[in-house]
């Protein structure tokens, strides 16, 4: 099945297109409560892995060199003639980075990657993402699903997305065609600013850093996502994503 889900019926037309990561363990549906307060001119898509919501049923991941060359040969058409923007979020951040790393290589690099509420690349390397201990994986969780029913099967999927960094590797080699800007917010204690200054020396376009009043789990929130989505939309845009 497609990792790929549109959320705008006029995508086709679009100057840009946006496509967001979503942290590990979520899905990428609730995108559908931003599409009415997006600009136009603006194709809104997102990464489903498999295990969740619509793909449910789907086996999940073997590692991220799958998921990079799966997610990288969906983009390669929207990435040809129009501006292609990637937002990452926590985990997400990493994979899309990889992700604008692929299409790079390609001949069809992003205009610019927004990393958000993740940590740089190098503090992958002390991570236990073989096999995380419960208090790690719940620490991770928003405390209204950590509380819940549900939180063994939120526990199940956000294992399997972060068994896919098991033995990553940072690349020696900054992004050299796609402009980076990294986010993070004021209230997070998951991912905070200082665990992301290794940010700037992913891109030799890296744009700055900046600071939001959000805490890690309300990134995929309706008004932080379209605050984001709104302010990486167009060319003029990556310098003042959001004000906070």
């Amino acid at each position: 099945m497609s990792y790929l889900r549109s959320f705008t019926a006029d995508g086709g037309s679009a100057a840009t297109t946006a496509v967001v990561f979503p942290q590990a363990g979520a899905g990428c549906l609730r995108l559908h409560s931003v599409t009415a307060a997006l600009p136009t001119g603006l194709n809104l898509l997102g990464v489903q892995l498999p295990g969740r919501e619509d793909r449910l049923e789907d086996p999940p991941a073997n590692d991220l060199a799958e998921v990079v060359d799966r997610v990288g040969a969906e983009l390669r058409g929207p990435a040809r003639g129009r501006s292609l923007v990637l937002l990452g979020l926590s985990l997400g951040a990493l994979i899309a980075y990889e992700v604008a790393r692929k299409l790079e290589l390609e001949g069809t690099a992003p205009r610019s990657l927004v990393v958000a509420a993740a940590r740089s690349p190098e503090h992958w390397k002390s991570f236990p993402a073989a096999d995380p201990p419960w208090e790690e994986l719940t620490a991770l969780m928003h405390p209204a699903v950590r509380d819940s029913e549900s939180a063994r099967y939120a526990a199940a999927t956000m294992r399997s997305d972060l068994r896919l960094m098991a033995g990553y590797r940072v690349p020696s080699a900054p992004l050299t065609s796609t402009s980076l800007l990294s986010v993070s917010g004021r209230r997070d204690d998951v991912a905070t600013t200082a665990q992301m200054l290794g940010w700037r020396d992913r891109s030799t376009d890296y744009q700055g850093h900046q600071v939001i009043d959000t805490d890690h789990h309300e990134f995929m929130d309706q008004d932080v996502l379209t605050g984001l989505l709104s302010g990486i939309a167009f060319e003029d845009a990556p310098r003042r994503v959001v004000r906070g």
